[in-house]
This record gives C-alpha cells, sequence and structure tokens, in this order.
C-alpha cells in the first residue's frame, strides 16, 4: 500500500503539472494569536580571557554567548620580541589551575568566566648586532635570507630576513611562478638540494639561502600541454590553492592548501610544511589540522569539505583574504560575522583587531553531490522525488542540486530520475522490513 501511494503522487505530479512542496509534509504548528506560547528565556555568561604578563602573549575567545550547549574556542600563543621570549605554562579559570593546553574547547554554563593563560618571561641576553659574550648555554639568533638566481621566479613559505634561532629546525618551500623551473637550493654558492622543500637546521651565522631555477623556453610550433584547474604538469588530481592575507591591495603572506585524496588531514612527511612563525610580520596566515598543528603547505583530503585558517595580526586594521592560484571552488568563512565569500569571485575584505585567530576563519571546500539528495539536505526522500518533478514541470524549488538529479546518469533530468528515487526509497522499506520477516510488492 505505502509503494502504491509514492507512485501515485508522482503520476498525479507529473500529468498534472503541479507542485508538492517538501514542507507540506509536515504542517505547521498552529499559531493562536489570543493565546501566544511563553516567550523563551535566554541564558547569557560572560568569559573574559588575558595572559600574566599581558604584553607576552596573543589570545582569543573572550566575549558575551548564549548558554546553549555550544562550545567556545579558548586559546593563546606567546608573543616574542628580540628582547623577551615567552613559554606557556598553565591556564587558571577564576583563579585555579585548569588546562597545560594552549588551545582548548570549553562549554559554558551561566556565570562568569576568566581563563588567564600563564607565561614564563625569560630575556634574551644575546644578538649578533651587539655581541656581548653570553654566559652560560644560551641559544643565539641570527638573521635568515632567502633569495633567487632569477629575479621574480618564486615565492617562499616564510619571509626573508627573520631573526632565527640557532639549531631550530627549518622547513622552507620555494614556490615557481609560471614559466620556470626549480632545480636545487644554494648556501654560500654550494648546492645542499634538490628538492624544493628544504628541511635544515639554522646554522650559527647569519645565512642567505639561494633557490635556483632555470627558465622553462616557449615553442610556439610545440607548446605544452595546459594545465587547467584540477589537474598539474603530472596530470594527477591535486588542486592547489594559496591563500593571502595583508592590507587590502598589498598581500603579504600566504599559505597554500593542496586538495590531494591520497593524504591525510594531519601531517604527511615529504609534503606537508609546518609554518615558521617570524616574531617581526605584522600578518601571518597558516591552515591548521584536527590537532592545532599549523601549516604553511597541507596537502589532505576534502574530509569533512572545511579547513580551518589560523591568522596572527600585530597591526589592527582593514585586512583582505585573497588568492593567487584557485584550482577549484573555495569559500572563505567567517565565523565571527557569520558571512562567506567565494574566493573565485573576489576578496574578502574585514576589519581585525591585533592578535591570534584560529577558530574565526576557515575554508569551505566542495563536496561532491550525492545522488538522489537533490535539495542537499543530507537525506534521500520523496521530497527529493518532488524536487525532480517540479523541476521536470518548470516549477522553482528553494534547493536544486542538478548533479544530484540525474539520478541514472543518462545526461538528461526527467522522470526516469524521479522514478529512481522512488525506488531507491522503496529498496531502503523493503531492507527495513526484512529486518523484521516481512516483505514489499515491488513497484509495478
Amino acid at each position: 500500500m505505502c509503494v502504491r501511494i509514492i507512485w501515485t503522487l508522482i503520476v498525479c505530479l507529473f500529468l498534472g503539472g503541479g507542485s508538492l512542496r517538501a514542507s507540506a509534509l509536515v504542517p505547521d504548528d498552529e499559531f493562536n494569536p489570543t493565546s501566544p506560547a511563553e516567550p523563551k528565556s535566554v541564558s547569557i555568561c560572560r568569559i573574559t580571557v588575558t595572559a600574566d604578563p599581558v604584553e607576552g602573549a596573543y589570545f582569543s575567545g573572550g566575549g558575551k554567548y548564549e548558554v546553549n550547549g555550544n562550545s567556545v574556542h579558548i586559546s593563546t600563543s606567546a608573543k616574542n620580541t628580540e628582547d623577551y621570549t615567552y613559554t606557556f605554562l598553565y591556564w587558571t579559570l577564576n583563579g585555579e589551575q585548569t588546562s597545560y593546553s594552549q588551545n582548548f574547547w570549553f562549554t559554558p554554563e551561566k556565570g562568569t568566566y576568566n581563563f588567564v593563560a600563564h607565561y614564563q618571561k625569560s630575556e634574551v641576553v644575546f644578538d649578533p648586532d651587539n655581541p656581548a659574550e653570553p654566559s652560560g648555554n644560551v641559544k643565539r639568533k641570527y638573521y635568515l635570507y632567502l633569495t633567487s638566481n632569477i629575479e621574480g621566479a618564486c615565492s617562499f613559505s616564510m619571509a626573508s630576513g627573520n631573526k632565527i634561532i640557532e639549531g631550530s629546525n627549518l622547513n622552507i618551500a620555494a614556490y615557481p611562478n609560471s614559466g620556470y623551473q626549480f632545480e636545487c637550493w644554494k648556501k654560500d654558492g654550494t648546492e645542499i638540494s634538490t628538492s624544493q622543500y628544504l628541511y635544515i637546521a639554522m646554522p650559527s651565522s647569519n645565512t642567505t639561502l639561494e633557490a635556483c631555477f632555470t627558465e622553462i623556453p616557449y615553442d610556439p610550433e610545440n607548446p605544452k600541454e595546459p594545465t587547467g584547474p584540477g589537474t598539474n604538469v603530472d596530470n594527477t588530481t591535486r588542486l592547489l590553492m594559496d591563500i593571502t592575507i595583508g592590507p587590502t591591495g598589498a598581500p603579504t603572506d600566504k599559505t597554500r592548501i593542496v586538495v590531494n585524496e591520497t593524504k591525510t588531514v594531519s601531517y604527511d612527511i615529504g609534503f606537508d610544511i609546518a609554518k615558521m612563525l617570524s616574531d617581526e610580520a605584522d600578518y601571518q596566515i597558516y591552515s591548521l589540522d584536527a590537532d592545532n598543528i599549523r601549516y604553511s603547505i597541507n596537502e589532505r583530503p576534502v574530509g569533512d569539505g572545511m579547513v580551518p585558517l589560523g591568522i596572527i595580526v600585530r597591526k589592527s586594521g582593514e585586512l583582505t583574504f585573497g588568492v593567487k592560484r584557485l584550482d577549484c571552488n573555495a569559500v572563505l568563512v567567517d565565523k565571527y560575522l557569520n558571512k562567506k565569500q567565494d574566493l573565485a569571485l573576489g576578496e574578502y575584505t574585514f576589519n581585525c583587531e591585533a592578535g591570534t585567530f584560529e577558530d574565526r576563519f576557515c575554508i569551505q571546500l566542495p563536496k561532491a553531490p550525492v545522488l538522489g539528495d537533490v535539495n542537499n539536505d543530507g537525506a534521500i526522500d520523496i521530497a527529493d522525488a518532488v524536487c525532480i518533478v517540479n523541476h521536470i514541470v518548470g516549477k522553482a524549488t528553494p534547493v536544486f542540486v542538478e548533479a544530484a538529479a540525474d539520478v541514472n546518469n543518462d545526461g538528461d533530468i526527467d522522470i526516469a530520475d524521479a522514478v529512481r528515487v522512488v525506488n531507491l526509497i522503496v529498496g531502503k522499506i523493503s531492507a527495513f522490513a526484512r529486518q523484521r520477516g516481512r516483505s514489499l510488492p515491488e513497484p509495478e
């Protein structure tokens, strides 16, 4: 009987040219203006976040929140200078020690919560520009300069001219610009690596690393095959996107996200590079994984479709997200302002105070549509068949995913696709019935 009712609905809609909205399957709640429902009470909590000493750290998560079971992301990071370094120790909540993790989620109830990130302050007692000999085993800081043999041949995963502590492990990438091919890295004229991803310990001296490139010749009679969106020169399915940040019209830093279904969301040796943070850069950007590891380059699958972004801002004002390369659709999500921007259609400009923000922005990647889920609500049901029929008779629906509507994959969206959706629903009902020792008749 259930099957015949479903088929009767589909046939009536198709022959009659009418429409049936999915929402009509669930009746609206009754409203009585003479006796309205009692208003809902809203509980509010206040969270303050700071540091001790306050000048030694960035922090985020403070504000007024509705108590609704949702969690708040509390985070901090050190604000090191040339004269002092700050080492994170622990958090206190209302004066009591509560966490030893720099980033965590907190589910508040009604009340006031005062989080303080505690740091140990240490003086940098040696600087090569003012070489008074230190006492004891103190690490020294030296300048690291990055250059290329051909001007304009590439960009780097970190800024040139940073002061780096000797012995620090460095992961540096040289991104070739169009028309150039990477050859090797050189230090003081000596070749040290042929991989564009360089792993090296910071030497105990001011150092210059040179990325060497050759220019790819152009032959108009035998041009190379173009590499359109979704493919690279090796014809793989790695999709690259370079996301930039900086003052409007003047991006100063970028991070690379590579969609690669053969890699993991976490660290992949030889493919991912951790972000080397600068103590001096005004604006920095990086991607994050589930363990809050910061990446300059991260190859990862689509996964749940969301890639968290972190930014460090030392000068408040108007900033802009942009792209230098975009092989697939990418939507920037601003969770603070509840805004979205398709980066293929333009940049995203916003105002930002100084601080570290790792819970505000993310990149939303396109996920493959599920055949049959035409209204994109996560389920295949009669509402999807209704959407297909409405589309056939020219009736607009609020959400219609065309790529999901060609259920039988024949290149056309017609009544056969609606029938296929009904058969999928019947298949689920039949499977449910068989689990209970029953059977349903097949549709005629």
